[in-house]
């Protein structure tokens, strides 16, 4: 069994599978686990993704305008690699090959031998049941079900470790792009419902809302997390200039009470795959550390918290 996968969340979920030795081709942002990194690359973009958000921004939007893909397919490396199966997605044209792409190339370049399997997750359970559909397909039933009692498991352990009391219950935003601002949604408002929290201008299952500073305005965080989609730690940071001067910290208690994070969210939160899963740990860290402080050192590489003065504050963890 040859598979080919187009998106990194499904690199990940074909490796927790048990199926990393049936991987023939990647996608150019497949980066998880580090042992796929010699696997052929199927795909490039036309947008210098490491520029700053706002360029990137207007790169996408002006691309999208022309009406042609942001993503390109290599058609010969795809036909010489004859997978068997390709897992793809549809849901959003600016996160990865469009599954149009997919389809014409599977019936010119292959005879439309191969199967794919597209994935279109809106909120958690979607993630769940996409990883069940993939396990099914590729015959991992027994892989799938071990890892949906482990989730199962930790989910019920973090919402049972919280107290039920008011002084628990932050009120969370999480930023999902810098440069126009963004506010995550999808899976995360149930995920921050999981950490017994109130999510802020999010609604599940429902797409990265775009947000005013008037919107901004009107609402007082407890906790802010940064997680721009597709950046590491170092791009976030490189834009700090923007993050101090576009949100009205004074009127907001996070800053001063040093709930302000930044997050990997090139590996955390906006990949609906295995690794929701420790997007939640490092949520429940940022809400409650006190009650969660392991996620604090097992992921002190992928997390910074601020200080009032936007200085970088050491974690607390063991």
């Amino acid at each position: 069994m040859k598979i080919v996968s187009l998106l990194p969340s499904a690199t990940e979920i074909v490796c927790q599978l048990g199926l990393e030795n049936q991987l023939v081709g990647i996608s150019h942002e497949c980066d998880y686990p580090p042992s796929v990194k010699n696997l052929p690359r199927l795909t490039s973009s036309g947008v210098n993704h490491h520029a700053v958000s706002g360029e990137i921004h207007q790169s996408v939007a002006d691309i999208l305008r022309k009406s042609i893909s942001v993503y390109t397919l290599d058609l010969k490396q795809l036909k010489s690699l004859d997978p068997d199966f390709i897992i793809t997605q549809d849901l959003c044209d600016v996160c990865a090959v469009s599954i149009q792409q997919v389809q014409e190339a599977c019936a010119a370049e292959l005879g439309g031998r191969a199967r794919i399997i597209s994935l279109k997750p809106c909120r958690l359970n979607d993630i769940w049941s996409d990883l069940e559909r993939v396990a099914q397909t590729l015959g991992a039933t027994g892989f799938y079900r071990a890892f949906k009692n482990e989730v199962d498991g930790k989910i019920e352990s973090i919402r049972n470790s919280i107290p039920d009391h008011p002084k628990f219950r932050k009120k969370i935003l999480t930023v999902e792009w810098l440069d126009p601002i963004f506010i995550g949604g999808m899976w995360v408002p149930e995920m921050i419902e999981m950490v017994k929290g109130t999510c802020l201008l999010g609604s599940p299952g429902q797409k990265a809302r775009q947000v005013s500073r008037e919107d901004l305005n009107d609402i007082e965080p407890d906790i802010v997390i940064f997680k721009p989609c597709g950046f590491k730690l170092e791009q976030t940071l490189s834009e700090m200039d923007l993050i101090q001067n576009a949100f009205p910290w004074k009127e907001w208690p996070a800053l001063k009470n040093s709930g302000v994070f930044l997050v990997d969210g090139n590996a955390y939160f906006n990949r609906p795959g295995p690794r929701i899963m420790d997007s939640l740990e490092i949520l429940a860290y940022c809400t409650h550390p006190d009650l969660f402080p392991e996620p604090g050192h097992k992921y002190k590489d992928s997390i910074l918290k601020l200080r009032p003065d936007f200085t970088v504050a050491p974690l607390r963890g063991k």
